[in-house]
């Protein structure tokens, strides 16, 4: 559905709770008041929540289907400070995230170059999910705990295969009518080879050393990940778990915290 679609369907759920719920105030003998209105508003927010939804969703899949170009699309390319971060390192600006898409490419493959990875295979399930529209439907925010099951390697040099929890959280903005990613970053709480417990000491060693030498120079992240990102800050014995905001109602991005390194 494009973007002029997508609007209308948002404008005519919101038409309809409108018009129910002063249909209701009627029948009821009240008069229609700014409490209606801001009813209302509620409403319109959970339209464009939804939205936002299958933005995160549709992410995924483009990932796991190693659709580049699609997944890259999913983020605010026109914005100067759009902002990305799963562990490789935060990638910075439009040229960053093209960046992080290329270095996405080379793990998953890429099938916009002919590019197709047999038996890498990334699978994500996003689940309790937090999402708060801004009252003036301009931004969003939104955190997801993932479980992830993760498949890297080739068939010569072989495979490894991984499972794992992590929180993603975002913040959107709405750009002519259509949600995009603004500032994405994923939060680890669990990561393990599959058959082996996340507390056994040597894969907690083991995350501790993760390294990604083997990204190109020209592809390389901008500054290092933040504080709790990537598979170093996964579960370990020796301090608790990594704090992270959560969304709450608010009016403006201006009023609210940005998921950005950067703001």
């Amino acid at each position: 559905m494009d973007a002029a679609r997508r609007s209308t369907l948002a404008a005519g759920l919101y038409g309809l709770a409108t018009a129910g719920t002063a249909s209701a105030a009627v029948t009821a003998g009240r008069p229609t008041t700014d409490r209606l209105m801001l009813s209302a508003n509620a409403l319109q927010q959970l339209a464009h929540a939804n939205l936002i939804r299958n933005v995160v969703n549709r992410y995924c899949l483009y990932e796991s289907l190693g659709r580049i170009p699609d997944m890259l699309n999913s983020f605010a390319l026109s914005l100067p400070d759009v902002q990305i971060d799963v562990g490789f390192g935060l990638y910075y600006g439009p040229d960053g995230a093209r960046k992080f898409a290329a270095v996405t490419g080379m793990l998953i493959g890429d099938t916009s170059t002919g590019v197709f990875r047999k038996g890498a295979m990334n699978v994500f399930a996003n689940t309790t999910d937090i999402i708060e529209v801004a009252e003036d439907l301009k931004t969003a925010k939104g955190l997801w705990i993932t479980s992830a099951a993760m498949t890297n390697g080739t068939p010569s040099e072989g495979f490894n295969s991984r499972y794992g929890y992590f929180r993603r959280a975002a913040d959107f903005v709405n750009l002519n009518g259509t949600w995009k990613i603004w500032h994405y970053m994923t939060y680890w709480l669990i990561n393990a080879p599959v058959g082996r417990s996340w507390i056994e000491a040597d894969v907690v060693e083991d995350n501790l050393k993760t390294r990604y030498d083997w990204i190109p120079e020209n592809l390389k992240p901008d500054q290092p990940s933040n504080v709790g990102i990537g598979p170093l800050w996964s579960w370990r014995p020796d301090r608790p778990v990594m704090q992270v905001q959560v969304p709450i109602p608010y009016r403006t991005f201006a009023e609210t915290f940005s998921y950005g390194a950067y703001r």
